[in-house]
């Protein structure tokens, strides 16, 4: 973690307040990188890790590793401090005894390869590709969404749900700065990786959920929400978009509506239902993307043999600062 990215994070157990967290380095690297040590809040002493070099803010520590005891077991026995040690001993001990299903999108989950495949594989060379008739580029979706928005060279931009960091990594060649947010551990990783080979200074990224982010009000001119509103509740997260962002930015959210991905949706939304639900939250739509619904191609390698292909629709939006959530 880049040791300046310190000053943009608050803690998650009370943003109300909004305290920024204080670094403990415990392990660094030239002067600028954080690679293990804590982030803590100055208020309730409440403990982040920073752990391979990636800040892990989330709520319930203990909840998090349960579901990622191979990558637990991992941890443990590779950090190099006593304090990293004993913090991840004592979080092993809250955490329950029944028999917890891996995330999915940890490496050696269902959904790590298709979307490492999708975002850093020569897809020229794929075999399916090669043989289609039609001239398909799976790279279209980060293209059109990305080349769609204007540089703001003095802005900070927030990539939710940024997987393996590819349209993070595109933004900062438009942005000042830009933040990558992941659950999975495994994709803020590999999304570092490519940070750190393209030397992408003004790109950071750390592991958090949708649901409980590290930073201040009005801080961000634009939010990029892309295939996440499955996973997600969709109200929840345009109500947390409404908070972070400046008034009259924009919100970007690229979507397949597809819920069949092993969670439980009480609500689900087409193209017209979930533009109605934005314009609801506090957002006015773009006109020219108001009622004309998108179909930009995406494409997932499962397997050698097996491919998912969507259509995922567009929304470009503006926050109304007038409107009032409750």
């Amino acid at each position: 973690m880049k040791i300046i990215f310190a000053k943009h994070l608050i803690c998650i157990k009370h943003c109300d307040k909004q305290y920024r967290l204080i670094l403990e380095n415990l392990i660094e690297k030239d002067g600028k990188e954080c690679i293990e040590g804590f982030l803590i809040c100055p208020n309730c002493n409440s403990k982040y890790p920073i752990i391979e070099g990636i800040a892990i803010i989330v709520n319930n520590f203990p909840g998090y590793i349960e579901n990622r005891t191979e990558m637990y077991g991992k941890w443990l026995l590779e950090c190099k401090t006593d304090s990293m040690k004993e913090f991840l001993k004592d979080s092993g001990r809250s955490v329950s005894t029944r028999l917890a299903e891996s995330d999915l999108y940890e490496d050696g989950g269902i959904w790590y390869f298709p979307y490492k495949w999708f975002q850093q594989e020569n897809h020229r060379e794929d075999r399916l590709i090669k043989s289609l008739k039609w001239n398909i580029n799976p790279d279209e979706l980060y293209d059109r969404v990305i080349n769609s928005i204007n540089p703001k060279f003095d802005g900070i931009a927030l990539d939710l749900g940024c997987a393996m960091g590819k349209s993070t990594i595109k933004l900062g060649k438009k942005y000042s700065f830009v933040i990558g947010v992941d659950l999975s551990f495994s994709f803020i990783k590999e999304a570092r990786k490519v940070m750190q080979q393209d030397l992408q200074g003004n790109v950071e990224f750390c592991v958090a959920d949708t649901s409980s982010l590290p930073f201040h009000r009005m801080k961000f001119d634009l939010v990029l929400v892309m295939n996440l509103i499955e996973l997600v509740n969709p109200k929840e997260l345009l109500s947390t978009i409404h908070k972070l962002l400046k008034p009259q930015c924009d919100v970007i959210i690229t979507d397949p509506y597809d819920y069949n991905r092993k969670r439980i949706i009480e609500d689900k939304y087409d193209a017209q239902s979930f533009r109605q639900l934005v314009e609801d939250n506090g957002f006015e739509i773009n006109p020219s993307n108001k009622k004309k619904e998108a179909f930009i191609p995406w494409i997932l390698k499962i397997n050698e043999r097996v491919y998912l292909f969507y259509f995922v629709d567009f929304i470009r939006a503006k926050k109304l600062s007038k409107h009032k959530l409750f």
